[in-house]
Formats: C-alpha cells, structure tokens, sequence
C-alpha cells in the first residue's frame, strides 16, 4: 500500500511545492476512489447494498461455510402489491414505494447487511448471535410498516410486506443458496397467508 505521509512538505523550496502538490493529488484520488468503491456497491435508487455487494457477501460466506462453521440466517423479504402499484399508478410511483420500504428494511435490520436483490425483493444476512433476534425483527418489520403508507393525491398506499428467514444449518445446508431458498420458500407462504387474509 502506497504511504506518501513521510513526504516532506515543510520546506520552501521547489521540492517543498511538488511535494504538497503530489500529496494532495494522491489525497484526492483516494477520496475518488473511495467514492466510486462505494457507487458500485450501492443501489441507485435505494441507496444500500446491491447485487454486486451482494454477489460478493455470498462468496464470503460459502468460503467460511467450506472451512468454518458459520452462524448465520438469511432473511428474504418481498414487497407486496409493487406489479399493482407500477401498473395503476406508474412506475414513479412504485419507485416511491420501494424507497419508502428499502428504509424501513433498512431501519428495521440497522447494524445488519441488507442488500436489494431484485425489483421488488431484499435479502438481509444477519450473523453471529444477533440470529437468535430474526423472528422478533420480522415482527417489528411487519409493525413498522403497518405503520407507514405512501401519500399519492388524497388516498394512501399501505406498505405491505412478505418476509422468510432460515438458519444455517450445518447437517442440513450445504451452502448459502440452499439456506436462501429455504428464506424464499418460507416468504411465499408469508405472501400467501397475507393474501388469504385479506
């Protein structure tokens, strides 16, 4: 790693001045470069972690699973209604929407890596201890956004959820993508019951 701290800077001669352009060149290509890192890794229009941080957590994880064993669960969660709302409404509208629940996810899972996937669909991985935590968080997910709505004229739009978490699982998971799949299959069920209770 390139260090330019011990440059000398002080003296007042040529040398002096190139060195303090040199050094506040390199500094403002590392602030650059830190700031397009981050462009990369961050979804346009929600502002947290997208498919290529994502891409990335994932192969962290399978090499951990390959020579560790790592305590972990995947949380998937599902905005519901966003095909109606883009459909009705218009696609600005539905961007509304995933802004608005992108945030509360967010919230909701502070300290924890949520990353938007899809369209309409989020993961969040959550480690360590704070596992033992997730069903109690898909309870404050589901409060938090009965408790939110999207204004649009005179009416409202609810902001509604599905969500599915699986623990990892040593003897039954033999990677990560089967322990999302279980998450998966476990918010369908959640859309389902949400649908049939309406």
């Amino acid at each position: 790693k390139t260090d330019l701290s011990d440059i000398p800077v002080d003296s007042k001669d040529e040398i002096g001045t190139l060195s303090r352009v040199l050094k506040s060149s390199y500094e403002k290509i590392q602030e650059y470069t830190a700031y397009i890192n981050a462009l990369a890794y961050r979804d346009s229009l929600t502002g947290i972690n997208n498919n290529t941080a994502y891409a990335e957590a994932v192969a962290a994880i399978n090499k951990e699973i390959n020579c560790a064993e790592p305590k972990f669960a995947v949380v998937v969660v599902d905005i519901n209604n966003l095909k109606t709302t883009n459909d009705n409404l218009g696609h600005d509208i539905g961007n509304e929407l995933i802004k608005k629940t992108a945030s509360i996810i967010n919230e909701t899972f502070k300290g924890h890596d949520v990353f938007r996937i899809g369209g309409d669909e989020f993961a969040v991985i959550i480690k360590n201890e704070a596992v033992d935590t997730c069903r109690d968080l898909l309870t404050k997910l589901d409060q938090a956004c009965a408790m939110e709505s999207i204004a649009v004229g005179t009416n409202t739009i609810p902001i509604s959820v599905a969500s599915g978490v699986c623990e990892y699982n040593r003897e039954v998971e033999k990677n990560y993508k089967e322990v999302f799949t279980k998450a998966d299959q476990s918010m369908y069920l959640d859309k389902q019951n949400k649908k049939a209770a309406l």
